[in-house]
């Protein structure tokens, strides 16, 4: 018994630890089959930049049967574009060197199509300015191709963006250029850009630029964005770094090492002149890091809405109640807290009002606020800035989640298909460097997303071969540069120049585009549109579109294209204009472009060689092309083979094709007139007049004709009526108004004639003409003091590379007739820079005592 009781508990015992070891087994199995599973089923940590499965891949949709092929071509080298390049060398690792560059198009030279301004990031910042890329002018030549314009100075900066306005009211696109230290504004002189002297070029980080007109006083005031108080380092002194999603980042490249800069709001006071009112309006946004802005009438009040994208810190809605700002960014639901880059506005569903796109830094998607104005209508509620309010419905369309791999910059909605929907571009590039040295930015691959009637946006950018190469890319920008019907896309790398891809998509319906003219200060109609919503009712489809908008550092085309769809026209259109009376054209047909002057009843159908002529042959691309070899050809004889029989032959052959070209009737004129036929050139500048009431170079080029011809005083004063409608046209451009005060002084009205001069230089500080023949009056009056002093200021404004072009001979008027001069311009041009006035001024007092002779013996 004892032995029993012995064994009892030792038999126990053995039992219990058989039965622990056993258990413990299949615990440990257990737990390895379960480690086993879950590190095949779980989900891998994402890391931004990455392709994942369950992240990226797992938000691909199959493509639905009726999403077209999109029909890219990637025409850079043949348009001419090939040879631009973004940035010379490596980078330094330094924010400045990595944010840009953009790209601006606009119609600069007023031949209807749109030239382009490639802005370059230069180089690293400690090379010289010598070293740098340059920013580049593009001159569109009409037949698919653009030539670089040598007389654009080309400045050697460290670049960002630029946008084209028309600062002075003049009809004719000036432009701003920024970046690290650069905000430069250049002045448009009859298609000749300069640097205007008298516009302040704060110190700063100046990323993006946008013209309108926010107190509807009808002159465009400019919104110029600070990014951050940046601070050079040299290169590899950057000791500090930190991580962010996985990465190493070196100090000089994160934003938030840096305070941030203030935004600027240049006040356009209608003489030329901008006055700085950011701050006092509360829009400098001192919190911000901000890198674009856009102009939008969001609520169509007619009233500019500003709104601006931050990097790291809160986006910002500025509501217009009038010439002064309320921030309404966090009622609005739009007070977007990642980090911003790109800005979009359109009415991507088609229900009434326009929405807004925005583009995200890294891990944030991007996001597409809906605007809820439309639903609101009628509401109480609705009423002024209580009615904007947004939702961001980026991840039920498509757009959100497929972004967070990558880093949003520019983005455009356009049509490209034209179906009636918005489809949007987006270009893709990382901040993040490689771990190669040298250490260059990643490339990403840009988005292309079809808009499937309002229901999701479907990304081709994988069925796009010239999409299929990864890039740096920043600038996008949207114009339908070869005029055939269908917007095309342009594209700036960082890490290369520009791509620019030709639309060849498959069209799903027809197209029609709307070019508008709004009324200056003086009423004429020079303005452009900016900030006009238009809204098109075709069929049982309303359509939104509006003038202007940033993109990223870059602009679009300012003519408006509509697809329509299976439709062949535009049963109604409304044109809102900013601040006016809206106007209604019904009718409009499909296939052309339209020009809406705000004011007039009528739309006018242009006449150009890829709608009514061209169609008519059945061969669009051909008669484009056509045209512009007998353009071209003209131009070439005119301006280097001096041939000019030779061109008007070929202008009128470009006219037969186009009968309302008006840059071709236009030098036909003036060839004309070379070859002694003034009588003819009179007729061609009137049938201009005829096709453009409004346009001053032909005015002003009827005055110049009479009064070089003239024979008597009466001629004279019949050479007065044209150029005085030039100067009413545009006030802003001196040409006309020098003229004036030439016609004066020929018919010996010294005291018009000198008020006529002292305006045009008041105007033009480098009216070289005006201070010239000013000093001839001083001097016939006596006063040698103020003569020897306009001398001075005549050398002056003919610039440090002036050099005479020698006098031609007395009364010859012949070669005048085609350089565009006028009666007394030779003088000037001709002389030597002598500053005694009694020997600058022998020629030209003869010279005027002889007209007066040979006026009296004829009368």
């Amino acid at each position: 018994m004892e032995t029993t009781l012995r064994r009892g508990p030792g038999r126990r015992r053995r039992r219990l630890q058989w039965t622990i070891a056993l258990l413990t087994g299949a615990a440990i199995a257990g737990t390895g089959i379960a480690l086993i599973v879950y590190n095949d089923s779980k989900p891998s940590l994402y890391r931004p930049g990455e392709e994942h499965e369950d992240v990226t891949s797992s938000l691909a949709r199959d493509l639905p049967p009726d999403a077209p092929v999109p029909g890219l071509v990637d025409v850079t080298r043949e348009a001419g574009l090939g040879d631009f390049r973004a940035f010379a060398g490596e980078r330094s690792s330094q924010l400045p060197e990595d944010m840009g560059p953009g790209a601006a198009f606009g119609d600069y030279d007023d031949d209807g199509d749109d030239d382009l301004l490639l802005v370059a990031s230069g180089a690293r910042l400690d090379l010289p300015p010598e070293e740098r890329a340059p920013t580049q002018l593009y001159e569109n030549l009409g037949d698919g191709s653009f030539r670089r314009v040598a007389s654009f100075p080309e400045p050697r900066i460290i670049g960002m963006g630029a946008a084209w306005g028309d600062a002075d009211g003049d009809g004719r696109l000036d432009l701003v250029v920024t970046g690290y230290n650069t905000l430069i504004l250049y002045r448009n002189r009859s298609g000749r850009l300069e640097r205007d002297p008298l516009f302040p070029e704060p110190q700063g980080f100046w990323s993006g630029a946008s013209f309108g007109d926010f107190d509807n006083d009808r002159d465009l005031d400019l919104y110029v964005c600070g990014y951050v108080r940046y601070v050079a380092s040299e290169v590899g002194s950057a000791a500090h770094a930190s991580k962010q999603y996985g990465r190493t980042v070196p100090y000089t490249l994160n934003p938030s090492s840096y305070r941030p800069e203030r935004n600027l709001l240049f006040r356009n006071e209608g003489d030329g002149t901008f006055t700085e009112v950011g701050e006092t309006l509360g829009v400098s946004n001192p919190e911000g890091r901000s890198l674009s802005a856009l102009w939008h009438d969001f609520d169509d009040d007619g009233r500019l809405e500003l709104y601006v994208a931050n990097d790291i810190s809160d986006n910002v809605m500025y509501y217009n109640r009038g010439g002064s700002f309320e921030d309404v960014s966090h009622p609005a639901w739009v007070a977007d807290y990642r980090g911003a880059m790109g800005l979009a506005a359109g009415d991507w569903n088609r229900d009434g009002d326009d929405d807004l796109f925005i583009t995200h830094w890294v891990a944030q998607e991007n996001a597409l606020y809906d605007s809820q104005l439309a639903g609101r209508q009628g509401q109480p509620a609705a009423a002024g800035r209580a009615a904007l309010q947004f939702v961001d419905v980026a991840d039920q369309r498509g757009l959100g989640q497929i972004a967070l791999r990558v880093v949003g910059w520019g983005a455009e909605f356009l049509d490209l298909d034209a179906d009636g929907w918005l489809d949007l571009a987006v270009a893709n590039g990382s901040t993040f460097e490689t771990d190669d040295v040298p250490r260059n930015l990643v490339p990403e691959n840009s988005f292309l997303f079809w808009n499937r009637r309002g229901e999701h946006f479907h990304d081709l950018a994988p069925l796009a071969e010239p999409l299929a190469v990864a890039h740096v890319t920043r600038g996008l920008a949207v114009s339908d540069f070869d005029d055939d019907g269908d917007p095309d896309l342009l594209l700036v790398h960082r890490d290369g120049g520009a791509q620019l891809l030709r639309n060849d998509t498959p069209q799903a319906g027809r197209w029609i585009k709307i070019r508008l003219r709004s009324r200056g200060r003086d009423g004429a109609p020079t303005g452009l549109g900016d900030g006009a919503n238009l809204v098109a009712h075709v069929r049982d489809a309303v359509l939104r579109r509006s003038v202007g908008g940033p993109s990223y550092l870059s602009q679009s085309s300012r003519t408006v294209h509509f697809g329509l769809g299976a439709a062949e026209r535009i049963d109604r259109l409304q044109v809102l204009w900013l601040g006016g009376e809206a106007s209604v054209h019904e009718g409009l047909e499909a296939g052309a472009t339209w020009e809406i002057t705000e004011g007039e009843a009528a739309a006018r159908r242009i006449a150009s060689t890829s709608t009514s002529a061209a169609a008519a042959t059945g061969d669009l691309r051909a008669r484009v092309v056509e045209f512009w070899a007998h353009q071209r050809g003209a131009m070439n004889a005119m301006k280097v083979e001096k041939d000019h029989a030779k061109a008007i032959e070929l202008f009128r052959r470009a006219l037969a094709i186009d009968p309302e070209h008006e840059d071709s009737i236009y030098y036909l004129a003036n060839c004309l007139a070379r070859e002694g036929d003034v009588v003819q050139a009179m007729a061609e500048l009137e049938r201009l007049i005829t096709i453009d009431p409004g346009s001053h170079r032909a005015h002003r080029r009827i005055g110049v004709l009479r009064a070089l011809t003239a024979t008597s005083d009466a001629d004279l004063e019949a050479a007065e009526a044209p150029l005085e409608r030039a100067v009413e046209i545009n006030p802003e451009e001196t040409g006309a108004l020098l003229a004036l005060g030439e016609v004066a002084l020929l018919r010996g009205d010294l005291d018009t004639a000198e008020q006529r001069f002292s305006w045009a230089c008041h105007t033009n500080p480098r009216a070289a003409g005006g201070y010239f023949l000013g000093g001839y009056i001083a001097w016939k009056k006596g006063d040698e003091a103020r003569a020897r002093k306009l001398l001075a200021e005549t050398r002056r404004a003919l610039g440090k590379e002036w050099v005479p072009k020698g006098m031609t001979a007395e009364g010859d008027v012949e070669v005048a007739m085609h350089d565009d001069a006028t009666p007394l311009s030779r003088h000037w041009e001709g002389w030597d820079g002598v500053e005694d006035p009694a020997r600058a001024y022998a020629r030209l007092d003869g010279d005027l005592r002889e007209r007066r002779a040979n006026r009296a013996m004829a009368g």
